[in-house]
Order: C-alpha cells, then sequence, then structure tokens
C-alpha cells in the first residue's frame, strides 16, 4: 500500500500549528509534519514610539501580537493587509479596522486610494517584503515604520531531514520569500532526499528560491493567503489520494 502524502509546514511554530488545524478542518487527513525555519520575537513598544501617530498599518499578526502586548491605548484605525491580520486586530480589541485584500500591493493601492489620516505608521517585522512607509512618502503621504518583530533564522529538524530521506510523497507550503530560501538552503544540505517533493507557494516570489530542485509539481496559490493555501494543497492532495 503507498505511503499517504506528508504535508511539511515550516512557518514559526503557532502560526504552524494554527494552519495544520486548518487544514485537519479542510479535510487533510495524512500526516502533518511542522519543522519551523524562523522564530518571533516580539519587541516591546513604548507609547511614545506611536504618539505621533494617526493610522497603523499592519501586515502580519505578529505586529498585532506586539502591538497587544504592551500598549493599552485601542482607538487608532488600522490598516490590516488581509483577513487573518484583520481578525488579530479585532480579537485584541480595535474596532476601526480596514482590511486589505492580502498582500503588500493591494495594501498600498487601499492606502493610496483612500488616503487615511496621517501621519501613518506601519508596524512591520525587521525582514519585510516591501517597505510600505518608503512607498506612501514617495507618492506625498507623512509615513514612517517601526520594527516590532524580528524573524530569527532556525536550523531545519533532523526529524524533517529524516522524513525527506524516505519515500514517498511531500507537499511543502511556502509563504513568504524569506522562508522559502531558508528551507531551501537547508534542503540542499540535507544529503540524499528521495521524497517527491510537490511545493504550494503563495507567491512567485516565494517559489523562486526552489528554482533548479526536482519538483514532483509547483503550484502557486492563486490569492496570497492561506485560504488560496489550503485550496491548493488540497487539489494536490486529490491528485495524490484520487
Amino acid at each position: 500500500m503507498p505511503m499517504r502524502p506528508c504535508l511539511l509546514l515550516t512557518r514559526p511554530q503557532r502560526d504552524s500549528e494554527r494552519f495544520a488545524q486548518d487544514m485537519r478542518a479542510a479535510g487533510w487527513q495524512a500526516d502533518i509534519l511542522i519543522s519551523p525555519v524562523l522564530e518571533i520575537v516580539l519587541h516591546p513598544l513604548a507609547m511614545q514610539q506611536l504618539a505621533a501617530a494617526k493610522t497603523l498599518v499592519v501586515t502580519s499578526q505578529h505586529a498585532v501580537s506586539a502591538l497587544q502586548g504592551t500598549i493599552r491605548q485601542r482607538d487608532w484605525p488600522i490598516w490590516a493587509v488581509g483577513p487573518r491580520t484583520a481578525e488579530a486586530a479585532r480579537e485584541a480589541g480595535f474596532h476601526s479596522v480596514m482590511q486589505s485584500g492580502g498582500d503588500a500591493s493591494a495594501l498600498l493601492r487601499d492606502l493610496l486610494h483612500h488616503r487615511p489620516e496621517e501621519p501613518i505608521l506601519h508596524l512591520r517585522g525587521q525582514h519585510a517584503a516591501a517597505d510600505i512607509a518608503q512607498e506612501l512618502r514617495a507618492r506625498g503621504l507623512r509615513a514612517e515604520s517601526l520594527v516590532v518583530y524580528t524573524q530569527t533564522s532556525l536550523p531545519f529538524s533532523a526529524v524533517g531531514c529524516q522524513r525527506l530521506q524516505r519515500d514517498g510523497d511531500v507537499v511543502i507550503a511556502v509563504f513568504s520569500p524569506r522562508s522559502s530560501r531558508l528551507l531551501a538552503e537547508a534542503l540542499r544540505s540535507c544529503s540524499q532526499i528521495r521524497a517527491r517533493l510537490h511545493l504550494v507557494a503563495i507567491s512567485n516570489a516565494a517559489a523562486e528560491a526552489f528554482r533548479g530542485f526536482s519538483l514532483a509539481r509547483c503550484c502557486i496559490a492563486e490569492h496570497p493567503d492561506a485560504p488560496s493555501m489550503r485550496r491548493a494543497i488540497l487539489g494536490i492532495q486529490a491528485k495524490l489520494e484520487p
């Protein structure tokens, strides 16, 4: 009897656990292996760092967590990059939350169209795919950025490497260009990979690090969000487990 496919998740631990639960609820029945290549370190915030801001921009739930953990004020209007980040902001007690389309490009378009009250402060990680504040300043808006968390790299786990050295299908989900690069580097040092690798990437930029890999399949999510990632993964499951 052929082995069932394994889903490999490399996001930070809590994010991977949440996505694994969502995948189970959506119908993924085979193994799920969590092997983070990043961990999130939140930075403590002081009120004076945010006092001048009239609008906050958040591009991840981690930014909301950093804000929630140290600042009591909840009356800023918040622009969130997508539905999950917007949900986190509402759960943290913010009432005026605007939701964009799921990626930095859509968020930038919305901010330029609606032109929220200035100054605008983008709460971001140390590593970011786009400099929202710089783009807004280039278009005449008063905007600054503040690093509120660090994405620290982690070594790929021995358990993960051992799974890739066995036969069978492994579906790899990558959610950012940086985590994809870290994972690709780790896999190059993982000798004698025998598994058939099926890549599901949240964007073309996230898939780029796997250029040159021997992949059984490479899928790009229809939209840069978790629901589209789930659908793409379940589509591969349907092909592997008809």
